[in-house]
């Protein structure tokens, strides 16, 4: 009898970490159905401890053929590991993840940015299915973004940093951002910086006034994506967007206001919900093993 085979997932966030995993080969066009998902909250200390507890739960004695993760950016593509992820603890930073997994599981191990991974997600089986180009913006504890085009992920020499870009300088009195400068995206929007520039939480923030700056802010990063790269379509997601309907607006008339040039494209919030970032990683599998 012919098995198919396994392929193991995990998606690490600030807050939580998920796994799945999923069979090859991977169906074109619809989003495949993930088996026996589990999740924790992300753990202060032994992270390795954590992510292999979670995948021998959902591999459940299953051999992988490759796992395939979804982690924080910024990473080392290289190393398969961890930088200095936002808002993660310290055990966390610098982690050889792929090293450690592949020395475990004795297979291939494959990673990608989380916002990277909800790129391919949405753009082959989500809100931008069917597009050229789509560009993603992932609003969590940090901000991230990912740029699909003809089906292929596009990260330039290093990796894009779409969350970085500087829309309040310091000479201007821009904030300080986590990665050493002032004024970016991230420092602006994220859920880290809702919590810090308003008091609370993004789920607990309902001050109008104050989600609206966080649409306007939002808005600018899209208008300068559009502006660069001329997307399809522009896609948001990640926890932050909970709130869709609170900054949408604000998003929307700031984009209006500022791309005179370009035919606007379809902005939406995403379409495949808390699995993305595993669906993500399990696109990332499927074009490293060919499916």
């Amino acid at each position: 009898m012919h098995h198919p085979r396994v392929i193991g997932l995990i998606d690490i966030g600030g807050t939580k970490l998920a796994a799945a995993r999923a069979a090859a080969p991977i169906d074109a066009t619809a989003a495949p159905r993930l088996i026996n998902m589990r999740r924790s909250a992300t753990p202060s200390d032994q992270p390795l401890a954590a992510l292999t507890q979670l995948l021998d739960q959902v591999l459940d004695g299953q051999r992988p053929e490759c796992i395939s993760a979804s982690v924080p950016g910024p990473f080392d593509r290289r190393g398969a590991a961890l930088i200095d992820p936002p808002g993660m603890p310290e055990a966390w930073h610098r982690l050889r993840i792929g090293d450690e997994l592949q020395r475990r599981y004795g297979c291939t191990v494959v990673m990608e940015n989380d916002a990277n991974c909800a790129a391919l997600a949405e753009a082959r089986w989500g809100a931008g299915a069917g597009a050229r180009t789509v560009v993603y913006f992932t609003v969590s504890t940090g901000i991230g973004t990912g740029i699909v085009c003809d089906g292929v992920l596009w990260t330039g020499r290093h990796d894009t940093e779409g969350g970085h870009q500087v829309l309040w300088p310091d000479w201007l009195g821009g904030p300080k951002c986590h990665c050493g400068g002032a004024g970016c995206l991230e420092a602006l929007a994220s859920g880290l910086a809702i919590e810090r520039r308003f008091g609370r939480k993004g789920q607990d923030l309902d001050d109008p006034d104050a989600w609206r700056e966080v649409g306007r802010w939002l808005g600018l990063g899209a208008s300068n994506a559009i502006a660069l790269l001329d997307p399809d379509v522009v896609v948001f997601g990640g926890g932050v967007c909970a709130s869709w309907e609170r900054f949408e607006p604000g998003l929307r008339e700031t984009v209006a206001a500022h791309v005179r040039l370009q035919e606007l494209p379809r902005i939406t919030s995403g379409a495949l919900g808390e699995e993305r970032n595993l669906l993500g990683a399990l696109a990332l599998a499927a074009s490293s093993t060919g499916d």
